[in-house]
């Protein structure tokens, strides 16, 4: 048998998840930080060698991203907002994690982190999708539309 889930449900743990309201904030603050390198086992690894090419947040400021609230199990990047930063390294990105600013990256079971595959628009496996795979150091990045789905079964 298929676990499913009802809207109502969806739509709690993708606000609760992504920090949307009227949800509790479990991911308040958080950014995306971009990298380069071998992609960690869990959100719970540690970095190890990987390369910080940007962050991503509200207006490059460091402050938090903003999420809609949520519909139909989903939320989306709030309308309006402008999520960017300046590339801090070149490289090509190979995942990112959603996690808050001060987070060294280090082995943790208790950080709040979520961590998905970085890749071309086209590419139907990427969590996180770019319209380019080449970062370059000092360039400004921006993301322009953001969605996350809390699926109906599983």
């Amino acid at each position: 048998m298929t676990v499913s889930f009802s809207t109502g449900y969806r739509n709690a743990a993708a606000g609760a998840a992504l920090n949307a309201l009227p949800a509790e904030h479990i991911m308040s603050g958080c950014v995306i930080m971009i990298y380069a390198g071998s992609i960690p086992a869990s959100a719970d690894a540690a970095l190890e060698s990987a390369t910080l090419l940007a962050t991503y947040s509200l207006n490059g400021t460091g402050d938090a991203l903003g999420w809609s609230a949520p519909a139909n199990g989903s939320v989306s990047k709030v309308p309006g907002e402008n999520w960017s930063g300046i590339a801090v390294a070149s490289g090509t990105p190979s995942f990112f994690r959603y996690q808050a600013p001060d987070d060294d990256g280090a082995l943790s079971n208790t950080r709040i982190r979520m961590q998905g595959k970085v890749g071309l628009v086209s590419d139907p496996s990427a969590d996180l999708a770019l319209s380019t795979m080449a970062i370059t150091n000092g360039a400004t990045q921006t993301i322009d539309a953001a969605s996350a789905t809390v699926p109906a079964s599983m």
